[in-house]
């Protein structure tokens, strides 16, 4: 029994020397170095230096909501998005400077009167020849008779469409001055220059669309003068900008339609000679019209909302107070969406109108 008892069978796990057994003492050293540089990398932030006489004033704490290491991104990423609507909203603004409000004069425009002489220049050899053949069919038409009712017909119309044709440049002139200067002085009346400034100014001098120059949001300062710490600074700058881009596509359409118009005026014009092409200047007259009744309109926008925003703004120059922003913001807004909405409206009623002219069937 004893002997049976002290025969056991042999171990299987190997047997390691009594150093290997042990941590290494260099394994140790690294992990120490290693937990001590996590540590200054947690906690180095919220350590304020020590404060020394030679040296500037210690840094502030690390603002709330600071996340180690990789700071705060979701407040990066919305000043990124905050400086982006601002630079959008203030060149929105800015480029609908001077041509907004005011309609384009060709005689102070060197493209539009241009391009008014060069086609000038065809128009009155056409007028020419058919005066010509005009003036022959008069002489050799029977006193009587459907023929020379016909010329005889004819010759007021030919007669008008020539001088339309020839003195249209001042005519398109005398209506952009009256409607340039009946905005001036809507503006000059009931809002003041000093307010919005000139018309080479508007509309970025003043009025409705000053809070997109000024405002920005910034989560980093508190609320204050000047800034809006609310957050819907993010939601209004978008939506203005989105408007403001559309209103100066808008804007660029009205005057590249102005400088069209300008252009083939004398070929318009002059097709009212005809009963065939008499629609064609009636059309080009309706056209013009709708074209400064927009212009006219968004003066009218302009001064009421201006005399809103009045109230909100400071004479001096200050920037706006955060409370008044926020309606400043809703101005804004709301004059760039009703400036679009009139424009869809007008433009169709004054192509759906009669015309000016008398025309015959």
């Amino acid at each position: 029994m004893l002997a049976t008892r002290r025969l056991r069978a042999p171990s299987l796990r190997p047997t390691l020397p009594a150093a290997r057994r042990s941590l290494d003492p260099i394994a140790i050293a690294l992990a120490a170095v290693a937990f001590a540089g996590l540590t200054l990398a947690v906690l180095g932030p919220f350590v304020a230096p020590a404060p020394s006489a030679s040296h500037a004033p210690p840094t502030s704490a690390p603002e709330a909501g600071d996340l180690p290491i990789i700071g705060d991104p979701i407040r990066d990423l919305t000043i990124w998005f905050s400086n982006r609507l601002s630079d959008a909203n203030r060149a929105g603004v800015d480029s609908l400077r001077g041509r907004f409000l005011t309609p384009i004069d060709p005689l102070d425009d060197p493209l539009s009167r241009d391009l008014y002489g060069k086609i000038l220049i065809l128009v009155v050899p056409l007028l020419t020849a058919g005066g010509i053949m005009l003036g022959y069919l008069l002489m050799t038409a029977r006193t009587s008779g459907e023929g020379a009712y016909t010329v005889r017909a004819v010759t007021p119309r030919f007669v008008i469409g020539a001088v339309l044709a020839i003195l249209g440049i001042f005519l398109v002139s005398v209506l952009a001055q009256f409607v340039a200067t009946t905005d001036v002085a809507l503006v000059e009346v009931s809002v003041g220059r000093l307010t919005v400034g000139g018309p080479a100014d508007w509309p970025a001098a003043g009025g409705p669309f000053l809070v997109l120059q000024q405002a920005g949001y910034d989560p980093r300062i508190g609320e204050g003068p000047g800034l809006w710490n609310t957050g819907a600074w993010l939601s209004a700058g978008f939506l203005s900008g989105i408007l403001l881009t559309v209103l100066g596509m808008l804007n660029a359409m009205l005057t590249g339609v102005e400088r069209l118009l300008i252009a083939i005026a004398p070929i318009c014009l002059a097709a009212y000679a005809l009963p065939a092409t008499q629609r064609v200047a009636n059309l080009w007259l309706k056209v013009l019209g709708a074209v400064l009744a927009v212009r006219f309109a968004w003066s009218l926008l302009f001064v009421f909302f201006s005399l809103q925003a009045a109230e909100h703004i400071d004479p001096s120059g200050a920037p706006i107070a955060a409370g008044d922003v926020r309606t400043m913001l809703g101005i804004a807004v709301g004059a760039a969406g009703l400036m679009i909405g009139v424009t869809l409206v007008t433009v169709p009623l004054a192509l759906l109108s009669p015309g000016p002219l008398r025309t015959e069937r």
